[in-house]
């Protein structure tokens, strides 16, 4: 066991995922965890000690005995356990070594030491505590009180206790977050600086400031994430090779920057990836680019909105199948282009969704050609389809339903990815509700939905719900004069929407604007000038709409 914790891999990118050490027979085994702490509190506790009932020797099983090694074991079985609970039980652990320490017969045995400190920190940083970073904070500083004050100079914090500390900060998130991460970060570097070699600023460190920076969402995190980093590299420069930037630092650098949807940020984005690619072509094999770094460049691109944006993320992709294809291991993935066709669907480009169809294409057949890495999924096919329909494109019912029905045939085929769902099913109605032209290409739009809308009540791949509905409706309100025929099919839609529970607003916006007023009376019970919403209606008609971000989020 080192001066903190031997988990602590100085170059992790994401504090959330290290694995779990797997020299801790507690770990694995969350009753044997339980019991043991129980047993060493309850013999521990101030009424059995007083009483002299505790015989602290025999009271604990497979060889335990009462002092630090144990409590150390146990804290840090807790800070790996994954459990709700876990910081609490770590807090409980270290608050009975320092009850003990005052004890003649313990003090010397069972008194907390770095290792105790650093351990519970950890276990307050791992957990889901809004406050872990402000609580890990408080720990450092009565560590720090208690070294410098010479009450226990064993509890002298060091490099593994810093890093738990901005780490919290990251994890917790929250407001003003990230600045209390890069102050712990400051507070390290200026010890550092003033010679205390127990604290050595590591890549890891820095890591954990630039990852709160990139998760805070503040106005200008990514210039303090890219000031950050500078100064890692500077510290490294001086001479602290821990402190040497590597393809970790540089992913969380390209994430911080991807996120902050600052203007400019995709394109400094991209500087970084260069500015890595650079290093690992003079010979640095830390700053290797990996799939994570280009896809991060790809993302920062998707979202950023800018003008070119999505062909210039389509270069990145392209770019690492070159790379891949001349012996890197830069292999794009369908994440990898999922981000581009999602960045053409939101373009706006006047040949966004052609641009996106040709993606597609060639993504398949790439994955057609043995690339199992790049096999396109259900979101990659609804993406396309969503940028036909929001495209200016003529034919676009056509297209949209064209790739729908390669992604039926594909699942059917064996491609399990492939399954179609209401989501896709709804993207091209929206296609089809939005097609312009003459009477024929009207027709064709109407007769699209149509099939769709009946292939998907019988399928095994999901039902109609209230948007499927609501965007037939407007199939027929844009596609259809207003005529008798479309008032029966409106008729049918909406006893098919009280049937299965789905008269969502939606719906009832879509019934509203298509009027006549007596068929919505006739439908609704309510005047058409009547403001109403679902749960003004039977519960039976809306119970199982689901409204907002959430269902679509589901669907996929």
């Amino acid at each position: 066991d080192n001066d903190g914790d031997d988990d602590h891999d100085h170059h992790h990118p994401d504090v959330h995922k290290r694995k779990p050490k797997r020299n801790n027979e507690a770990m694995g085994d969350l009753a044997f965890l339980r019991k043991r702490t129980t047993d060493l509190l309850r013999v521990t506790s101030s009424e059995l000690l007083d009483s002299g009932a505790s015989d602290l020797n025999t009271s604990l099983s497979r060889g335990m005995k009462v002092g630090r090694k144990t409590f150390n074991f146990l804290i840090d079985a807790w800070a790996f356990s994954g459990e709700m609970d876990a910081a609490d039980h770590a807090i409980s652990l270290l608050g009975r070594m320092e009850d003990l320490q005052v004890l003649p017969d313990f003090a010397s045995s069972s008194s907390p030491d770095v290792r105790s400190y650093t351990k519970v920190i950890n276990a307050v940083s791992r957990s889901a505590r809004s406050d872990a970073g402000e609580v890990a904070e408080e720990i450092l500083n009565k560590m720090e009180n208690l070294y410098t004050s010479g009450i226990n100079p064993s509890a002298k914090p060091n490099t593994f206790t810093y890093t738990a500390v901005i780490e919290a900060y990251a994890n917790c998130g929250g407001e003003g977050a990230a600045q209390k991460a890069e102050e712990i970060l400051d507070r390290m570097i200026a010890r550092f600086q003033s010679g205390d070699r127990d604290v050595t600023p590591t890549a890891r460190c820095f890591n954990a400031a630039i990852t709160a920076y990139g998760k805070s969402g503040m106005p200008g995190a990514a210039h303090r994430a890219e000031e950050i980093f500078l100064r890692m590299d500077s510290i490294y420069m001086s001479g602290v090779e821990e402190a040497k930037p590597s393809t970790f630092n540089y992913n969380s650098l390209i994430t911080a920057l991807a996120n902050s949807g600052e203007e400019g940020s995709a394109q400094r984005a991209a500087e970084v990836l260069e500015r890595m690619m650079q290093a690992y072509a003079e010979g640095d094999l830390n700053c290797r680019p990996t799939t994570v770094s280009f896809n991060a460049v790809i993302d920062a691109y998707a979202k950023s909105g800018e003008l070119q944006s999505a062909s210039r993320a389509e270069e990145v992709v392209r770019r690492m199948e070159d790379l891949y294809e001349s012996g890197e291991e830069v292999k794009p993935n369908t994440r990898s282009f999922n981000s581009v066709l999602n960045a053409y669907a939101k373009s706006g480009e006047e040949d966004g969704a052609l641009k996106a169809q040709d993606l597609l294409d060639f993504m398949s057949g790439l994955y057609e050609r043995g690339n199992e890495a790049v096999r396109p999924d259900v979101h990659s096919y609804c993406t396309v389809i969503n940028a036909w329909a929001r495209s200016q494109h003529a034919g676009k019912a056509e297209r949209a339903n064209n790739l729908f029905r390669a992604m039926v045939q594909a699942y059917e085929g064996g491609n399990t990815s492939l399954r179609p769902n209401v989501v896709a099913v709804n993207a091209v109605m929206n296609a089809c509700a939005y097609t312009s032209g003459d009477v024929m290409s009207q027709n064709r739009a109407m007769e699209i939905a149509h099939k769709r809308l009946k292939e998907l009540e019988s399928s095994n791949y999901g039902s109609p719900d209230q948007v499927t509905y609501g965007t037939f409706l407007k199939v027929c309100a844009n596609q259809m004069p207003d005529c008798s025929t479309r008032q029966q099919i409106m008729e049918v839609i909406f006893k098919k929407c009280t049937r299965d529970g789905q008269v969502g607003n939606f719906v009832l916006q879509q019934l509203k604007s298509m009027g006549p007023p007596d068929l919505y009376y006739r439908l609704v019970g309510r005047e058409i000038e009547e403001e109403i919403k679902m749960e003004d209606l039977p519960a039976d008609w809306w119970c199982n709409v689901v409204e907002g971000k959430w269902r679509r989020r589901r669907q996929f």
